[in-house]
């Protein structure tokens, strides 16, 4: 009978068995890796930082806003008292006009009749046809009325 004789096994190198779980990485191409993940959440901690204070602004200009609004409408009520107070001095000076303009007629008016009735009494005068309180009454027509 034959002796069997030994069968060399198969070997099979480790890098093959490296190369089927996947390729390997040097050193380097790993510090590349982290810093690409370092600079990544970086990035990711500035873009949260700048919305933080892209929110900050943002209220803050609202505030401003809120409070620009606040005064334009302050402003606008002060006007517009100012305008009704400009109004009612307004019709208060019309008023007062337009009772001087009465007063200034009925003077107009009292002087002319003043005027006709002292013309009459001179006429009756000069044609000697006068009484004496027609007298009486032109030398009071005489008297400015401010002293009657």
């Amino acid at each position: 009978m034959k002796t069997p004789t030994k069968v060399a096994k198969k070997t099979t190198p480790l890098r093959t068995e490296r190369s089927r779980s996947g390729p390997t990485l040097t050193g380097a191409q790993c510090l590349e890796g982290v810093q690409a993940v370092l600079q990544v959440a970086g990035q990711a901690m500035n873009l949260a930082s700048e919305k933080e204070r892209t929110e900050q602004v943002k209220a803050q200009s609202l505030r401003d806003m809120h409070l620009s609004n606040n005064e334009v409408e302050i402003a606008h009520l002060k006007v517009t008292e100012r305008r009704d107070e400009l109004m009612t001095e307004r019709m208060a000076l019309d008023n007062s006009r337009q009772d001087a303009d009465i007063k200034h007629e009925e003077w107009m008016q009292d002087y002319e009749m003043r005027e006709k009735t002292i013309e009459l009494l001179r006429e009756k005068i000069r044609q000697g046809d006068v009484s004496v309180q027609e007298l009486e009454l032109l030398d009071r027509l005489h008297i400015p009325s401010s002293n009657q």
